[in-house]
């Protein structure tokens, strides 16, 4: 059982991947803003971070680089509807990208890749 937060505005987003997510036996949670996902990432222990670039309150980016700052050991995957982010994504320490939109089997195999054997 893998450990995830999902950290993505768009209600029926979230609800779909925490869905299909719970459906493979992984314990989800799910929260819409950048102010929730930093105080999930302070007092909760997660695997894998889902991460939204856009939120209505911070960008996902921000919320990666202060997690990576605290020694934040999940695996993070940033999603972004945004193209050519990716890179930097990757050099503010997320693992992972994702372009929105993708098919939630895209999501269910990275958690795999991400998180073998968790």
């Amino acid at each position: 059982m893998v450990r995830i937060l999902i950290v993505e505005d768009d209600e029926f987003l979230a609800d779909l991947m925490q869905d299909c997510l719970v459906a493979c036996d992984h314990e989800v949670k799910s929260v819409g803003t950048g102010g929730d996902a930093l105080k999930e990432l302070e007092t909760g222990k997660f695997d894998v971070v889902f991460l939204d670039w856009q939120l209505p309150d911070m960008e996902g980016l921000d919320i990666l680089k202060q997690y990576r700052k605290n020694n934040g050991p999940a695996k993070v995957v940033m999603l972004t509807g945004m193209r050519g982010r990716k890179e930097d994504s990757l050099e503010s320490g997320a693992d992972f990208f994702l372009t929105k939109p993708f098919k939630i089997d895209e999501i269910l195999k990275t958690v795999s890749q991400i998180a073998p054997g968790v």
